[in-house]
């Protein structure tokens, strides 16, 4: 899914939180785990892709909207991640912690829909970080698509709900 439907969803799931349970720190865990977990693309982006000295926003878009990646390391889409946190959440309450495992789960689950559809090679296996490991992180490896440069507006793309193959 692209980032802007994300973005639609958490704002409606936050919305959801709020209104059921009148706490801001559910609602504010929803978002984060249901659009913040994306600031691990900019992190790959700056630190496993190498492209510090292109920190723009519209040049990391432009380079994810246009499949240039190599590496795809996203260590919060992760299942193991999500386990920990269920875990942790079990002896530690906390509702911004729920509300983020909450959050994650709607956006993993929404990315295996809708990416798995077309994007990846294991919709779900993709998930698993040890899978992504052992597939030494190459985006060749794991994601179906091919370096490409049709995508002109990155701020326009972002809020698309998926990509568009030519």
């Amino acid at each position: 899914m692209m980032p802007g439907g994300h973005l639609a969803t958490s704002i409606a799931l936050s919305g959801v939180a709020y209104y059921a349970s009148r706490s801001l720190e559910l609602a504010a865990g929803c978002f984060a785990g249901g659009f913040l977990i994306d600031f691990d693309h900019y992190l790959d982006y700056l630190v496993f892709e190498k492209q510090w000295r292109n920190p723009a926003p519209s040049r990391f878009l432009s380079y994810y909207f246009n499949f240039q990646c190599r590496r795809v390391v996203l260590p919060l889409h992760s299942m193991e991640l999500m386990a920990a946190l269920t875990i942790l959440a079990v002896f530690w309450p906390n509702l911004f912690l729920i509300g983020y495992l909450v959050g994650a789960a709607m956006h993993l689950a929404l990315d295996v829909l809708v990416n798995g559809e077309y994007a990846l090679k294991h919709a779900v296996l993709f998930y698993l970080f040890a899978y992504r490991t052992a597939n030494g992180f190459s985006a060749q490896r794991l994601i179906n698509f091919k370096p490409r440069t049709s995508s002109t507006k990155p701020f326009k793309d972002f809020f698309t709900w998926k990509h568009k193959l030519k």
